[in-house]
């Protein structure tokens, strides 16, 4: 299927974590969770503007100092999303440093911290040494964030500490009619991207665009593109096994294109899982079953496996497939 961004994980299921989200023809890209990110380059790091953290584990958030200092000469803002301490932390790891030569640098951090379905916004710019400015609270409107192309929710999980789980969702897809293009006598160019955001946002039909040396409408252009169902992912780790979590979860990633989930013990220990507040592989792949999930993708297992013939990503499978054959 085609989509507007493309995702992938960062690191084995072995270690940190982290899912890297590109949107195309943008130079824009988020995050999924913020732990170990020194596999990617310096180029995608430039283009992180968004973060969501599941939670502040170490090993969902030690890569914040290798953005903040990556992204300090920046002019676009970074806003990172997170439970309810997550400006605590943030200002916890700035105050860590001494700040002293940095108020000409154009960084500005927003954060916000989510507590349930109240979302309180605090700021901590550069040019007042990183010093905490809260800028008030507010109540999700059913989505944590929404763009033309994207909107993202989140819904908060128990792992001993509340833990956060997110969706990304494609509004919509355009798909343009390549014939249909050449009928109209016009170039595939960088005017396709204006035209398709035009359409998101719903501009009016006589809004004009300059293509090729002419000048044509949006309503003119209106049948060179199709509207297709959009994309949808979810990212779900570090979950406690109570009924209530997997039931809100079976909802909340429901018919996902892709699900990332944490798989960290084999279901043969889920006494251990249960008492380090994690979910078993064999867990995991009910729940995509149950929701329907087209694509699993397991991640965050328990090192003891590493050597183990029976893994937790084999188990979860098995689950997953076995009514789906």
């Amino acid at each position: 299927m085609k989509s507007s961004f493309v995702h992938r994980p960062l690191n084995s299921p072995f270690d940190d974590p982290v899912v890297f989200v590109r949107v195309l023809r943008e130079k824009r890209a988020f995050l999924l969770d913020l732990g170990d990110i020194s596999r990617l380059d310096p180029g995608d790091l430039q283009k992180i503007t968004h973060v969501f953290v599941t939670h502040t584990h170490i090993d969902h958030f030690i890569g914040f100092d290798t953005l903040m200092r990556s992204l300090l000469r920046r002019d676009l803002p970074l806003c990172i999303y997170g439970p309810a301490n997550i400006a605590d932390c943030v200002e916890g790891k700035l105050k860590g440093y001494t700040w002293n030569l940095i108020r000409d640098y154009p960084l500005r951090m927003d954060v916000f911290s989510v507590d349930h379905d109240i979302v309180r916004h605090t700021s901590f710019c550069a040019e007042s040494a990183f010093e905490r400015r809260d800028e008030g609270s507010g109540r999700m409107a059913g989505f944590l964030y929404r763009d033309d192309l994207l909107t993202v929710k989140t819904i908060q999980l128990d792992h001993q500490i509340p833990c956060l789980a997110y969706s990304i969702e494609e509004v919509f897809h355009i798909n343009i009619n390549k014939s249909l293009l050449k009928d109209f006598g016009l170039p595939v160019g960088p005017w396709l991207s204006d035209f398709k955001r035009a359409i998101r946002a719903g501009h009016p039909a006589e809004t004009e665009f300059a293509v090729a040396g002419r000048r044509l409408t949006l309503g003119e252009m209106r049948r060179i593109a199709t509207i297709a169902e959009g994309q949808k992912i979810a990212y779900v780790t570090d979950v406690s096994i109570t009924d209530d979590n997997i039931e809100r979860l079976v909802e909340f990633v429901r018919n996902s294109d892709t699900l990332y989930c944490e798989a960290y013990f084999l279901d043969r220990d889920i006494d251990r899982a249960r008492t380090r507040f994690h979910l078993t592989a064999k867990i995991t792949g009910t729940i995509a079953r149950r929701a329907a999930v087209r694509r699993l993708v397991v991640m965050h297992f328990s090192p003891r496996y590493r050597e183990s013939s029976e893994t937790p990503e084999s188990e979860a499978m098995r689950e997953f497939m076995r009514q789906n054959a």
